[in-house]
C-alpha cells in the first residue's frame, strides 16, 4: 500500500495515449518511460529542495536543524524518502510515489496530533518538547511541472514515431 501517490489526468497526456494505444495495440512501453523519467524527476527534487513548479522548500525549524542526522530537507540518515521513490506500470496507468509511512505528510503537509496520550512527546534539539500538535509543512515532491508535462508528451511522441505511417 502507497503512503503518497498522485493522480494526474492531463488533457493532452491522455490523447496522446489514446492515439497511440489506437496505432499500437500497447502503451506499456511508454507508459514504463514515463514511470522510469517521473521517478527520476522527482528524486531530483530532493537535491534541489524545491516542488514540482521550482518554488523551494520550507526551511527546516532551526532547533530540528541543530541535531537532525542526515543532510538536507527530507533527507534522514537513511535517506529512503528521497531513495525509494517507485513506479508502478500495468497496461494502462503508470503510479510513481512512495511507500514511506511519513511520505504523505511531507508531500502534503498537516498536522499531526496526539491520539492516545494528552500531548506528542519527543525530543528536538537536545529538549524535551510536550505539545497537542505539529503543524508539518508542504514539501511537495510529487506532481508535474509543465516542463515534466512536455517531457511525457515527447516520451509520447517517441513511441508513436514507428507506428506514424500506419495513419
Amino acid at each position: 500500500m502507497a503512503a503518497a501517490t498522485l493522480t494526474i489526468r492531463d488533457e493532452s497526456i491522455d490523447t496522446g495515449l489514446t492515439r497511440l494505444y489506437q496505432a499500437a495495440a500497447t502503451i506499456t512501453p511508454a507508459l514504463k518511460n514515463i514511470g522510469e523519467h517521473e521517478a527520476r524527476v522527482t528524486r531530483g527534487r530532493f537535491v534541489d529542495e524545491k516542488d514540482p513548479e521550482g518554488k523551494a522548500w520550507k526551511p527546516l525549524n532551526p532547533l530540528y536543524q541543530k541535531t537532525k542526522k542526515g543532510s538536507g530537507i527530507l533527507k534522514g540518515e537513511s535517506g529512503d524518502l528521497a531513495r525509494i521513490i517507485w513506479q508502478l506500470v500495468d497496461d494502462a496507468s503508470v503510479e510513481v510515489g512512495s511507500n514511506q509511512i511519513y511520505a504523505r505528510i511531507h508531500n502534503e503537509g498537516g498536522v499531526i496530533k496526539a491520539k492516545d496520550a494528552p500531548a506528542l512527546v519527543f525530543s528536538m534539539g537536545g529538549k524535551t518538547i510536550k505539545v497537542k500538535s505539529v503543524t508539518i509543512p508542504k514539501r511537495q515532491f510529487l506532481g508535474l511541472s509543465e516542463k515534466d508535462r512536455a517531457d511525457i508528451l515527447d516520451i509520447i511522441q517517441d513511441h508513436f514515431e514507428p507506428f506514424a505511417s500506419v495513419e
